[in-house]
């Protein structure tokens, strides 16, 4: 007996001795927390650790706490409660707590049977099933927030999730607290034994209650409701047993309070022990600020809205949508996506960009390549028609101009011997004739080669001349809109825009079979616009030409060349326009 009433002691002062000691002198607050199983143990744990570090912030002022486990108080033997007793009343003789907070059902119970301890103090019920604490088993001098634990409703999650269930095992260990709840749930869950098969494991040691997991049938389903103490009396204080049962269970485990949640559980409307804390401190706060401790009664906390575990969901195979309205689904491991979006949206942005490049470099490469077709094609026939130019120019003036010329030298010779009409009826006046043809040729090539009336009276009476006469040698008509400028364009658009009236001309003449033409020159907002109408037989704009057009190209590059633009429109059988604008940079009035 000696030995027995040793252990005790020892066990009640490694409580005591981790609280914390009162300061010299000081008047601190002192709360006595009675433990059920000792601070070790879930779910009490959560709810003394949060308890303890929350209640001095909320009251404003250092708390002294004892902490003492009546774990000992599970054996049948009265010595150890008498044991208890005596060490509380020793550690409390000189001053008594300002408050005893109970913590679980194995304290409710202690507190409740023995109120001699604590005669004159309030005590707060923190956490404890309001099956401890109905209305008529307090005092005045008692406060509670109690919970109101719902195993038919956990049955009834784990139904609704798996349908298919029809084994349900129930883990409780063998204290006398375990004992109470076996016989409470007993009765609770009666009307499931018509729906399901239950299993009562309340009796075994640690590894019977691996074993039992790992041979259950199929479409089975385990609650953890408390496994405090073993069948052999060991105690199991830490989330080991549950996490050793995890790994061992052939069906999915449900639990009771929320701290489980990520230990090993699926999940289900759960307690929340931060809920029972958040209030109990609440309440020791308005106590130990004067209020009466019966004001300090709060309603029962039922357990939360339906709590999953992401990864028990998909080892069980459970779906998502088959989880009660309202569920919440923890732990969920995010997908890639949401790991490395940033990486992979830079990822591809530089990829995009790199693609564009890519790309803008392959477009790039065969429009250059194009061109210098097309620039290669142009120069070839630039050299050919310079080359055309030059032998025609030859031709002009070796076939023409130098046979004519040398037939006056001869008749000029004739004409000094005084032979002329016997030698070949050569007279003054056909010399004088033949001289002026001649002069007219010259003129007429000089206009070709560079247009002198264009230096020399303007733009206007230049397009007037080249209308007259192509109107003139080639029988067609042509109505001409020149409006005054009053703003001279410079020589070389005033050059530009004289070439591209020839280019139409010309044009209309070789491809177009018009008959009427239409040339007009109007100056626009900062420009000079001339515009080369016809009704000839037009053409598709859309159908490519084989070879680029050196007409076309050459206007287009005049009309570039002085900051202008060229505009072609053409129809088929409704004729062509060909619209040139030149800015106009100011000139010579």
């Amino acid at each position: 007996m000696f030995a027995t009433f040793a252990w005790v002691a020892l066990c009640l002062c490694g409580g005591v001795a981790a609280t914390a000691e009162p300061e010299a002198g000081g008047a601190l607050k002192r709360v006595l927390i009675l433990q059920s199983f000792g601070a070790d143990f879930a779910p009490y744990n959560v709810v003394s650790a949060s308890f303890r570090s929350e209640l001095p912030h909320v009251l404003g002022e250092p708390v002294e706490f004892h902490e003492v486990s009546v774990q000992a108080t599970n054996t049948t033997d009265p010595a150890f409660e008498d044991a208890l007793v005596g060490y509380l009343i020793a550690l409390n003789a000189k001053r008594p707590p300002d408050l005893v907070v109970v913590i679980g059902g194995q304290a409710a119970r202690f507190a409740l049977s023995r109120r001699d301890v604590f005669p004159a103090t309030p005590v707060l019920f923190a956490g404890v099933d309001q099956r401890f604490v109905r209305s008529g088993a307090l005092t005045a001098n008692d406060a509670a927030v109690p919970s109101a634990n719902d195993v038919p409703a956990m049955i009834e999650s784990i139904l609704q999730v798996l349908p298919q269930t029809e084994t349900v095992a129930l883990i409780l260990g063998s204290s006398p607290l375990e004992h109470f709840w076996r016989a409470e749930l007993g009765r609770e869950l009666e009307p499931f034994e018509s729906r399901v098969r239950l299993l009562w494991w309340d009796d075994l040691t640690g590894h019977e209650l691996l074993a039992r997991a790992a041979d259950l049938p199929q479409r089975s389903a385990i609650v953890y409701i408390l496994f405090l103490i073993d069948a052999t009396g060991v105690p199991h204080a830490s989330p080991a047993i549950l996490a050793r049962l995890n790994k061992a269970a052939s069906a999915p485990i449900f639990g009771i309070f929320d701290t489980q949640l990520g230990q090993g559980i699926v999940g289900g409307p759960l307690m929340p022990a931060a809920e029972l804390s958040r209030l109990s401190v609440d309440a020791a706060a308005r106590i130990l600020h004067g209020e009466p401790p019966a004001s300090c009664r709060y309603p029962a906390v039922a357990p939360g809205p339906p709590t999953y575990d992401w990864r028990e969901l998909r080892r069980w195979g459970i779906r998502e949508r088959d989880l009660p309205p309202g569920s919440t689904v923890r732990f969920r491991r995010p997908s890639a996506w949401h790991q490395y979006r940033w990486s992979i949206l830079g990822t591809l942005s530089i990829i995009a960009v790199l693609t564009g490049l890519v790309i803008g470099l392959l477009v790039h490469r065969t429009r250059r390549r194009v061109a210098e077709e097309e620039v290669r094609a142009l120069t070839q026939r630039l050299l050919t028609a310079s080359e055309d130019e030059r032998r025609w120019l030859a031709r002009e003036l070796h076939d023409d101009l130098a046979q004519r010329l040398a037939r006056l030298a001869i008749d000029a010779a004739r004409l000094e011997r005084g032979d002329s009409v016997a030698s070949g009826g050569v007279s003054l006046g056909a010399m004088r004739g033949e001289i002026v043809s001649m002069s007219s040729d010259v003129h007429a090539l000089s206009r070709r080669l560079h247009p002198s009336l264009l230096d020399n009276l303007g733009l206007e009476e230049a397009l007037r001349a080249e209308a007259e006469r192509f109107s003139d040698a080639r029988s067609l008509a042509i109505e001409l809109r020149l409006d005054e400028l009053t703003v001279k364009p410079s020589p070389d658009a005033a050059l530009c825009l004289y070439r591209v009236a020839q280019e139409s001309l010309h044009n209309v003449v070789r491809h177009a079979h018009a008959s009427r033409v239409e040339i007009s020159l109007r100056e626009t907002a900062g420009g000079c616009e001339l515009e080369v109408r016809d009704n000839g037989v037009g053409f598709d704009p859309q159908k490519q030409r084989i070879g680029p057009s050196l007409g076309h190209a050459s206007m287009r590059e005049r009309v570039h060349l002085v900051g202008g633009r060229l505009a072609v429109h053409s129809v088929p059988r409704h004729g062509t326009s060909v619209v040139a604008w030149v800015p106009l940079r100011g000139g010579d009035a």
